[in-house]
């Protein structure tokens, strides 16, 4: 709780009125015994202490802290209590109560016989009078320490708080709002909002008495880079709104870097299930020489080229990378750049002002980089990145600044950038349709992922870390594969790598019925393999089976519409023709 120095002046008004009033002198002490204002010989005491400031010594300013009584003396000299000093005659003293303890006290001090008579002749009615004035105290101090608790609390808050009054003008800041805006506490308060800032909306809440909230606002100081902020402008309601109609006594604006914004909910939520280098299965060789190389780049700030065949866990590696390194505490924002229509694919990475387009929201949005500061941001499939946003990616890594669709002002950015591609660069480069500058930007480290085919050890593993996990999911207990099974999955190319491994054991455990998954009930291409050759398959077969997987794989990736498989005959670089002929040879679901 504040002491009486907390309202010193207030104390000092305080004391003089009464004496001005009343011709008395008067003297305030607080809990402590020190004298916060005083009239006449007690003027120059203030700041020194009633009996030594010891509560304890038996002297009746130090009882009555502790009791909280009035007491009145018109005879110091019968007056065993009382112990004068400097000539006193007479004393009427109030304690000040606040909350039910004592914070100090009230003396009207008589030095001469007309002093003495007032306080001899109107003692109950002073007495009186001292109780409203020490009540008036008490709520002055109850006052400043709300005002100070307050205060606190708005020093204390995580957002820029301005208050302005119905004409606009700055009342007060907090210093969340000198920091943000880059701007002494003295120069803000007393401008108008218009000379420190431009939100539009702040007259409109005001006028209205309705708030708005949650906006983008751009903040453009002098000769500074612009800020982007996330703000509420709330009134501040008159007491009686039927005398004032709609309009607010004035608002209260506040606001929060946008970046940060995103940055507290991403920890909030933890929306993002950290995966580590130990979530990776795989002891083979290639995939222990992968991860080694990968982990010791974890802790770097470089930007990263994870190659390797589709399904072989390149967005894996990548939140690995994440989780190791620095930046594991801020956001990995993934987009799959083959994904994504091209006409929408520049606002996902960049996004976009308002009104920027047809159908944009009106208050616009942040792209994955804005959303993806101080973090990773993992750029899948970047081979599908259309070259007119190759340039835009380039300015981006080179500059570590974008730019929103439909704005002309560029926002830092601070993010590590992974790619990946299952696709060959190089060969891309050659026939002009990937940049070179932006590959020789994005392969500062290159990763290359082994396919399962080259992983001796791991598909066992690999299945059984399957079987567990699709049993919890479907809430089946199968045990094992059978010998059969085994050897069958086995001796399987797996074009399709781990993601392809994952897909058949989920259909084996959705078909099989007892407690370990036999041959019959595997998928047929991989029963193909098993015919009464003995398991030998010829070169075409294997072939066939291989062009099989990647049309379904892809065609699950692009769809199946006849607009969906001209995309789809251009990922894999054959004619539309050819694509249906080998759909309808290949017994490929249309």
């Amino acid at each position: 709780m504040l002491g009486l120095s907390a309202i010193r002046d207030t104390v000092m008004n305080v004391a003089e009125a009464i004496t001005a009033a009343l011709e008395i002198e008067t003297e305030i002490v607080d809990a402590n015994l020190e004298i916060i204002g005083g009239t006449g010989r007690y003027t120059h005491k203030i700041g020194s202490f009633e009996e030594d400031g010891n509560i304890d010594s038996g002297a009746i300013y130090g009882k009555l802290l502790k009791s909280g009584r009035n007491y009145v003396c018109v005879d110091p000299e019968s007056d065993l209590e009382y112990d004068p000093q400097e000539g006193e005659m007479a004393e009427i003293c109030c304690p000040i109560k606040l909350e039910g303890m004592i914070v100090g006290l009230i003396g009207l001090v008589a030095f001469n016989e007309e002093q003495r008579d007032k306080i001899v002749m109107n003692k109950d009615t002073l007495t009186l009078f001292l109780e409203r004035m020490a009540e008036l105290l008490a709520s002055k101090l109850s006052e400043s320490e709300k005002r100070n608790q307050l205060q606190s609390i708005v020093e204390s808050i995580h957002e820029g708080l301005i208050a302005i009054d119905n004409d606009c003008r700055i009342k007060s800041c907090n210093y969340e709002a000198e920091k943000l805006l880059g701007i002494k506490r003295e120069f803000i308060e007393g401008s108008l909002l218009s000379e420190i800032w431009e939100i539009k909306d702040a007259e409109r809440v005001i006028k209205s008495g309705i708030a708005a909230k949650d906006k983008e606002v751009i903040y453009r100081g002098r000769g500074e880079a612009e800020k982007r902020f996330l703000c509420s402008v709330v009134p501040i309601q008159a007491e009686n709104r039927e005398m004032r109609g709609f309009s607010a006594l004035g608002a209260m604006i506040l606001f929060q870097n946008i970046s940060e914004v995103r940055e507290r909910m991403y920890q909030m939520t933890g929306v993002d299930k950290h995966t580590t280098f130990q979530d990776i299965i795989g002891v083979s060789d290639p995939m222990l020489r992968a991860k080694r190389r990968t982990l010791q780049v974890s802790s770097s700030d470089s930007t990263i080229l994870i190659t390797g065949e589709s399904g072989t866990g390149k967005e894996l590696f990548a939140r690995a990378i994440h989780a190791e390194s620095p930046r594991n505490g801020y956001p990995f924002i993934a987009i799959n750049c083959g994904a994504i229509p091209e006409m929408l694919l520049e606002s996902e990475l960049f996004g976009y002002e308002k009104g920027a387009f047809t159908g944009a929201d009106s208050r616009g949005k942040p792209g994955k980089f804005e959303i993806a500061h101080k973090g990773t941001i993992f750029l899948d499939e970047i081979g599908d990145l259309p070259l007119h946003l190759q340039v835009k990616l380039l300015h981006a890594i080179q500059n570590r600044r974008i730019e929103r669709v439909g704005s002309i002002s560029p926002i830092d950015i601070d993010v590590r950038i992974i790619a990946a591609t299952n696709k060959n660069l190089e060969k891309m480069i050659a026939a002009r349709e990937f940049r070179e500058d932006l590959f020789f930007r994005l392969n500062v480290i290159p990763i290359q992922i082994p396919p399962l085919r080259e992983r001796d050890g791991d598909i066992e593993l690999l299945l059984n870390y399957a079987l567990d996990k699709f049993n919890k999911l479907l809430g089946k207990k199968i045990q094992r594969f059978s010998h059969d099974a085994l050897r069958s999955l086995l001796n399987y190319g797996w074009p399709g790598n781990v993601r392809e491994l994952e897909n058949v054991v989920e259909y084996a455990i959705n078909m099989e019925m007892s407690e370990e998954i036999n041959k019959g009930n595997l998928p047929d291409k991989i029963l193909r393999l098993q015919r009464s050759t003995g398991g030998r398959i010829s070169l075409k077969e294997k072939l066939d089976d291989y062009q099989r997987v990647l049309i379904e794989e892809c065609l699950n990736e692009t769809g199946r519409s006849t607009e969906d498989k001209i995309i789809a005959a251009k990922k894999l670089g054959i004619s539309e023709s050819t694509l249906y002929r080998r759909i309808r040879e290949l017994g490929i679901r249309g």
